[in-house]
């Protein structure tokens, strides 16, 4: 091997080092200042950084949002690469990162909204912000109908199930567990008198999800 050859191998092997370098040293703190706005559109750069450096210190435990609100962090776990945030009165962000079988880091993100009645959006995306596919797939409220009640009683049973086909669902991250959880609020779109003929065929399961080859998998009930 001629001299300029190794030379250049040399600086081909050195530019791919500093490139894994720098992909295997995200940290959820980089990953979260430095995401796209777009994706959070309450707070900007400069005051997800300076939540984040206040609640290091102890110093505030909150920022004013873009929409002159405060917002705080509720989770912040560097060990597990955890973020969640209470971004304004009626929404929450979580950011977590996912690193699988030693493969380059997934970025997790679960967006919520109580308007009033909560409901999540979740979403993957590799460290250079395009998106994965990491299948999730969101459950629906007829999922949490227990099936025994529902067998046994005289009440119209298609009528039970399309009540319940107004979803509204929460998720949330595991803080040091690779999991989602999932909770029904469906419920509390309902009027009072349906929601109390449907109480009894409604199980209030939180359902838990694991990472499997790349799905997500429901845990048995």
């Amino acid at each position: 091997m001629t001299l300029q050859k190794l030379k250049n191998k040399i600086i081909i092997l050195s530019s791919l080092l500093f490139v894994f370098q720098g992909v295997f040293s995200q940290t959820i703190e980089s990953v979260y200042t430095n995401m796209p706005d777009v994706l959070n559109p309450t707070l900007s750069k400069q005051n997800r950084l300076e939540l984040l450096e206040y609640f290091k210190v102890g110093q505030s435990d909150s920022v004013t949002n873009r929409f002159g609100n405060q917002a705080y962090i509720t989770v912040f776990d560097s060990v597990h690469q955890v973020i969640k945030v209470k971004n304004t009165l009626v929404s929450t962000f979580e950011i977590k990162l996912f690193n699988i079988n030693g493969n380059v880091p997934i970025v997790g993100i679960i967006s919520t909204v109580c308007a009033p009645v909560c409901q999540s959006a979740i979403q993957f995306y590799d460290t250079a912000w395009n998106v994965v596919p990491l299948k999730f797939k969101m459950p629906d409220a007829t999922d949490w109908i227990n099936n025994d009640s529902l067998i046994k009683t005289v009440k119209d049973k298609q009528w039970i199930k399309n009540v319940m086909k107004t979803s509204f669902i929460t998720l949330s991250f595991g803080v040091d567990t690779n999991t989602i959880s999932a909770k029904n609020n469906s419920l509390q779109f309902l009027s009072v008198e349906d929601k109390k003929q449907l109480d009894p065929f409604v199980n209030d399961q939180i359902f838990v999800y694991h990472l499997k080859d790349k799905i997500w998998v429901k845990e048995p009930n």
